[in-house]
């Protein structure tokens, strides 16, 4: 799966090698390129045709990377996070990051870690309340010169599992921590993943 791609992108590409074995890296860097190229469908089927790669690789390759890939989540976010850091940042400026959560709407009761959550871009009082997946998000705001504003840039997420019915609601649940416990736990990444 040899795929030609621009110097400059391989070489930003070659700095996430370390978080993946080498096959998966190879599956990481077809579906960069393949979305980075595809502009119509965003799913993984639309990147392995963006890389050219849907004749040649099997989508279950692609779908077994997001579930299955032998690598840590956790070291990529770091890269990313240095990468922001060190190139995107303008000298002296603080580092910001902000955490949050975000309302995926899913639909069928089959879909992994669904359940009713607050949507807090809902419109109306009708439409507070939806079905989907509820994840929690960091990123780090920079400033960049070509735009006029602050943007920030997503950098490390947990999906928040709905509790389970079994578990009194004044106890927590240690299989499927709260919103509050998993922002902790993306802020302690530094230190859980790499101790000094």
């Amino acid at each position: 799966m040899l795929l030609h791609a621009p110097a400059s992108l391989d070489e930003l590409l070659l700095l996430f090698a370390p978080c993946f074995t080498k096959p998966t890296f190879q599956t990481f860097r077809a579906l960069v390129l393949g979305q980075v190229s595809q502009t119509r469908l965003r799913c993984v089927t639309g990147m392995l045709t963006g890389a050219r790669l849907s004749a040649v690789c099997h989508h279950a390759r692609a779908r077994r990377f997001f579930s299955d890939a032998r690598g840590c989540v956790d070291e990529l976010s770091l890269t990313v996070a240095e990468l922001i850091a060190e190139r995107l940042r303008a000298p002296g400026q603080s580092l910001t990051v902000p955490i949050d959560d975000t309302l995926l709407r899913r639909r069928g009761s089959r879909t992994f870690a669904t359940g009713w959550h607050h949507d807090a871009t809902a419109n109306s009082r009708r439409g507070t309340v939806a079905w989907g997946n509820n994840w929690v998000m960091a990123g780090i705001n920079v400033e960049l010169p070509f735009l006029e504003r602050t943007v920030c840039l997503l950098v490390a997420f947990r999906l928040r599992r709905p509790r389970r019915r079994e578990i009194p609601k004044h106890k927590s649940d240690p299989e499927r921590p709260s919103k509050r416990r998993l922002a902790r736990q993306i802020l302690r990444l530094p230190r859980a993943c790499r101790p000094a």
